[in-house]
């Protein structure tokens, strides 16, 4: 069993010049939000700042470096966790490179495991693979049937995993996916693959799917009640399954920040609530299209509700609840401590940056987090599950 937690660095690696008035402008916060906004000149400096925190976070003792893909997003620069996660691996010696995730049900599986097994290759067992379905407005960019994204994906599992375990040259015809030769010459490194991590917003059917393949789940920033609600559905269906799942297959994502004062700390944090308004807003047809998700899941989360959601809560409200979290090292070693005593994930990811948060002030939050916070938190026992 897993005792100790393990601290990763997660940054959306966010296009930070967009205003709360330029969103306004449009009925549509992703699909409908013109890329004439963009700036090239000031992305390249954006990538190379966001590298450089990963080259920090792996200097100053963090466990691991975690990235992530979206599409048509101002606020994730990363239409390619692999392209990133390559980039993680030659900027980093001793820290985990976490792909959460790709996008499987989207993109060609075939070509996913042989990325997948070149970057395992390349970083010698570094690497951590997951997989996501991919959000509604990503099924629509990809050009793929909303209603197929979860058959798809989880098509798309399977034949990855044949790539990565069964000896080629050999033929595949799905439903989804056709390859009369499927043959890849890059095997992973690790054997018979990567650590493979689902990473989810609590939707209860990835959950179950995670436990069914005993592959660890990572919730992605819910609240406490939600958190330990979609454990218990996990630890259900592992039992259904037939294994004892431990802090080894738990893992949660948290925004927090430190500054040498919790002043500080509190005013850098407010860039946590940057575009928050008009992120996610469109059409539903666009955020949540028909079929995309089955009616069983849509009535799951409406029997949910009542558990909590963070989308309208103000910035305060949510510091309340330690779903952000910000201030001095002691005031976020409490703090944390506190998270990892009551959720107790096997993994921790620290969401550390967003929006337009400054450079300077991000290398020194990752210089405390590394110094202080993060030994301290290795100080916490994990314990066994009931």
């Amino acid at each position: 069993m897993k005792d100790q937690v393990e601290v990763s660095w997660f940054s959306e690696q966010a296009y930070g010049h967009i205003t709360d008035e330029q969103l306004a402008q449009y009925d549509s916060g992703r699909l409908g939000f013109p890329n004439t906004f963009f700036d090239a000149h000031k992305a390249h400096l954006l990538y190379n700042e966001y590298h450089d925190q990963y080259a920090f976070a792996d200097e100053v003792g963090f466990d691991g470096l975690q990235t992530n893909e979206h599409h048509t997003s101002y606020w994730c620069m990363k239409p390619s966790v692999n392209i990133d996660a390559a980039v993680a691996i030659k900027l980093s010696k001793k820290a985990k490179v976490i792909i959460l995730g790709n996008l499987i049900a989207v993109n060609d599986p075939v070509r996913m495991s042989e990325e997948i097994a070149m970057l395992d290759v390349i970083s010698g067992g570094r690497l951590v693979s997951g997989f996501i379905r991919g959000t509604a407005p990503e099924s629509i960019t990809g050009g793929i049937d909303p209603t197929e994204n979860r058959a798809r994906f989880e098509e798309a599992h399977d034949l990855i995993i044949r790539c990565w375990t069964q000896p080629g040259p050999f033929r595949y015809e799905g439903k989804y996916f056709h390859h009369r030769m499927v043959n890849p010459w890059v095997l992973p490194y690790q054997k018979p693959h990567p650590p493979i991590w689902i990473p989810g917003t609590s939707s209860v059917e990835s959950v179950v799917w995670a436990a069914q393949h005993q592959y660890p789940y990572m919730n992605l920033g819910s609240v406490e009640a939600t958190t330990l609600e979609m454990k218990r559905v996990y630890k259900e269906t592992a039992t259904e399954v037939g294994f004892t799942p431990g802090p080894e297959h738990f893992g949660y994502v948290v925004r927090a920040f430190v500054a040498d004062t919790d002043e500080k700390a509190y005013e850098i944090g407010k860039n946590y609530m940057w575009t928050h308004e008009h992120r996610m807003k469109g059409p539903r047809e666009e955020n949540d299209p028909p079929g995309y998700q089955s009616r069983e899941a849509a009535a799951i989360r409406a029997s949910r509700r009542g558990l909590g959601s963070t989308e309208k809560m103000s910035y305060d409200e949510l510091l309340a609840i330690d779903n952000i979290i910000v201030g001095s090292p002691d005031t976020v070693t409490n703090k944390l401590s506190k998270l990892v005593e009551g959720l107790n994930p096997g993994y921790l990811f620290i969401y550390g940056n967003e929006g337009p948060m400054e450079h300077a002030d991000i290398m020194r939050s990752i210089e405390l987090l590394g110094t202080e916070v993060i030994p301290a938190l290795r100080e916490i026992k994990l314990r066994p599950e009931d």
